[in-house]
């Protein structure tokens, strides 16, 4: 009776903090469990690097190829960042096409070898090559909240974006 109550209890809590399309974590892990996580390690000297991912021209895939392929792409997103990160890492959808990962012990300069990785497992496994997606990083210091590092994040993210519709003049995002 036991082993049942905790297997529900686990069950029902990973449910809460996971995300049904993608099976990664969904946004709630971030206030529930992550930001005092965070703060305890960075005051160790533990260095985490915090990546905001968006998924390139969802709308385009949507419009075009309709809201399954929309989803397909976003699953082989989720399916190349999980390959990408290691078990002690988080890969989290925040919602719609956004995700964020929280890499553990690495430094930003080695954390940038991991949207190489998801683009080489998206190869592999997105035979249309459709998914392709643009990034940010910001490392957190002792001290920094976790909304100032994603916020960081996020407007890097959002730099590489406008970079890429200016290399590519007319495409949709």
């Amino acid at each position: 009776l036991v082993r049942m109550h905790f297997r529900l209890y686990t069950d029902v809590f990973k449910e809460n903090i996971s995300d049904s399309l993608t099976g990664l974590y969904n946004r709630k892990i971030l206030s529930s469990l992550l930001e005092s996580r965070m703060q305890k390690l960075t005051e160790q000297g533990v260095n985490i690097v915090f990546m905001a991912l968006d998924c390139d021209r969802l709308k385009y895939l949507n419009d075009t190829w309709g809201h399954d392929e929309g989803d397909r792409a976003i699953v082989l997103l989720a399916q190349s960042i999980s390959a990408a990160i290691r078990k002690s890492d988080y890969g989290i959808r925040l919602g719609g096409d956004e995700f964020f990962l929280i890499l553990i012990d690495y430094e930003e300069q080695e954390a940038k070898n991991i949207p190489e990785r998801i683009r080489q497992h998206l190869k592999e496994i997105d035979i249309n090559q459709r998914v392709n997606f643009s990034w940010g990083a910001c490392s957190m210091a002792p001290g920094d909240s976790l909304a100032d590092v994603m916020k960081i994040a996020d407007a890097r993210l959002y730099e590489n974006k406008k970079q890429k519709k200016h290399a590519y003049p007319g495409r949709e995002d």
